[in-house]
């Protein structure tokens, strides 16, 4: 729809979809257009099931003892055609008024429009129906489910499944509105081509008419307005459509199904394309991303830094990495080199300089870790490298730490981050490396976000970093 232009963003986008289609066992497309395109990534059929939206059948049942809601303007006998949902630009919905135009012309006042729900064009909409005088077009606020299942089952007579005519949304679209109105027991016009078409017309649910062509609209509109005995079968057929087809149990089950195969087929060390080079390439996509936005920080920060503090600007230490291979290790200087007069180095709190607070207070000085995700030597998330000197102090679980690249962001890091005790961390690194996918990598960076932005966790008490870690001794302690 061109509702993104970045080429950076759109080309991350797409990285993203193509490693989320092959890193999982089992996909669930939610109509056979999203299917199809799952397929042409790459995907093998048999990975791909088709479970669309569902019918509430029980939601939507006429129930007598319940108010029908009252629509302002709309006479007891009117031949009523209803949307329901959002009115945004890809609804189309310029099409409903160009057919009241033309059943306002053909003289047929017994037909009304009642459209319900609100959306970026609905000002637009109401504004063009006033000014030209279609009074056969009524505008209603969005009203609770079980209010709007009564009104679709006890006073609609067609319910309108209209999208602007655009292909994609031919076999890529699965709206809730069809399902609701099959659920009722309306009738559906359908005013573009596609799957949905295809099954009302095979169903006998409803009617389809070409898309931008208001005099059939109006027309059909006509013929199920003169034959409300045969659109009201119209309706029954498509209830009983979707008591065979679309029950929410009978898709829920199906999903569950598929989950349980793709379970059971699955091993337990397998290796997805997300754990084989997806994760690198959306360390490199991701900075390709953000390059423009964080160069003009690190260098304001570095000449800042220069400022205060002297050279160098950059702290650098080496640390382990993947298999504990060291590597140097890049960030931004925040403490000073004062020591007391033995000419030991003071504690790390009593050097840490206000600069330096303030750049671990939102984890500037972490920005150029983003050179060493560049180079392969680190992820956006993993375990944070830790001092070489930690290595023979491990015990073999937690040396289990190595077995993926540190990051810059990690699970440890938004459960707690320097607040944690040695103890907890180790316990939240392994869990990382044990359970590590494109979804909860997604999810620390953006808890990592947040925390960040909420100042939370920086230390833990009495510390400007964590203690140093003295081994397996100290946690028994």
């Amino acid at each position: 729809m061109g509702v993104i232009r970045n080429p950076a963003v759109l080309l991350l986008m797409d990285w993203l979809e193509f490693v989320a289609y092959h890193s999982a066992n089992s996909c669930v497309a939610l109509s056979p257009g999203i299917a199809q395109g799952i397929t042409r990534r790459g995907v093998p059929e048999s990975r791909v099931l088709t479970v669309p939206n569902g019918c509430d059948v029980d939601l939507f049942a006429a129930d007598v003892a319940l108010p029908l809601p009252e629509i302002p303007g709309l006479p007891p006998d009117a031949f009523v055609a209803t949307f329901t949902g959002a009115h945004g630009a890809a609804n189309g919905l310029g099409a409903v008024l160009d057919a009241a135009s033309e059943l306002r012309m053909l003289g047929r006042s017994d037909i009304f429009f009642v459209f319900i729900g609100d959306g970026k064009e609905k000002p637009a909409l109401i504004e063009r129906a006033h000014r030209e005088k279609l009074d056969n077009c009524l505008f209603v606020n969005p009203m609770p489910k079980r209010a709007l299942a009564q009104f679709l089952c006890r006073r609609a007579n067609v319910g309108l499944m209209i999208l602007d005519n655009v292909p994609a949304f031919y076999y890529g679209t699965s709206p809730n509105k069809f399902f609701d109105y099959l659920a009722s027991g309306l009738p559906v016009l359908v005013n573009y081509p596609g799957w949905m078409a295809e099954m009302v017309t095979a169903e006998g649910a409803g009617v389809v008419v070409p898309p931008r062509d208001p005099l059939a609209f109006a027309n059909a509109l006509t013929r199920m307005a003169d034959a409300r005995a045969a659109t009201a079968e119209m309706g029954r057929r498509g209830r009983n459509f979707a008591e065979r087809e679309f029950l929410r149990t009978t898709l829920a089950q199906r999903c569950v199904t598929a989950m349980e195969s793709a379970a059971a087929t699955r091993s337990d060390r397998e290796m997805s394309a997300y754990r084989r080079w997806g994760k690198r390439a959306l360390d490199l996509l991701a900075l390709l991303a953000v390059l423009p936005f964080v160069l003009p920080v690190v260098i304001v920060v570095a000449v800042v830094v220069r400022f205060q503090m002297g050279s160098p600007v950059f702290f650098r230490q080496v640390r382990p990495g993947y298999k504990a291979k060291p590597f140097t290790l890049l960030k931004f200087r925040t403490m000073n080199s004062a020591r007391d007069e033995r000419g030991n180095l003071l504690s790390d709190e009593k050097r840490l300089t206000k600069l330096g607070t303030l750049l671990r207070r939102y984890s500037l000085d972490e920005i150029p870790q983003l050179w060493n995700v560049l180079k392969g030597e680190m992820s956006l998330v993993g375990p944070r490298p830790l001092l070489l000197e930690y290595l023979d102090r491990y015990t073999s679980e937690q040396a289990r730490r190595h077995e993926v690249k540190p990051g810059i962001t990690g699970w440890a890091q938004i459960n707690g981050r320097n607040a944690l005790s040695w103890e907890e961390r180790f316990r939240l690194d392994i869990w990382y490396v044990e359970h590590w996918s494109l979804g909860l990598d997604a999810r620390i960076i953006w808890r990592t976000v947040r925390n960040v932005l909420k100042r939370k966790d920086i230390s833990q008490r009495g510390h400007a970093t964590m203690p140093e870690f003295m081994g397996n001794d100290q946690l028994e302690s």
